[in-house]
């Protein structure tokens, strides 16, 4: 996750927008500097490569360095996952644990988007 090419990151400019708005997790992300890893790593692909393909993804808290707790994709990169026809997604909770989310069972079947569910 980074600033767009040729635009500084938070941490260059020396703040981070949505926390200094107190923006809860999970919500407004129209408001942040980056490019989520998700994004970055489907803009990159070709559509072809990423059917019934697997993403990888760890989240750090830049304070602290620790794993992020119960980490799951924000709302809008769920969608895009979705779209780009990846099936499994595997998100690092520890050094030595892994959550498997099944795109089609967890994300699609299950539409949490009908509950407003928000956050991650």
């Amino acid at each position: 996750m980074g600033a767009p090419r040729g635009r500084r990151n938070c941490c260059d400019i020396g703040h981070c927008t949505r926390e200094r708005l107190e923006i809860p997790r999970g919500e407004r992300y129209e408001m942040c500097r980056s490019v989520h890893a998700e994004a970055n790593a489907i803009i990159h692909a070709a559509r072809a490569d990423m059917i019934k393909s697997t993403l990888y993804l760890v989240g750090k808290e830049k304070d602290t360095g620790n794993y992020v707790k119960n980490a799951s994709p924000c709302a809008m990169c769920r969608r895009m996952v979705m779209n780009a026809g990846i099936s499994n997604v595997i998100v690092r909770n520890t050094r030595e644990e892994y959550a498997n989310i099944v795109v089609l069972d967890e994300w699609i079947n299950n539409d949490d988007s009908l509950a407003g569910v928000f956050g991650y």
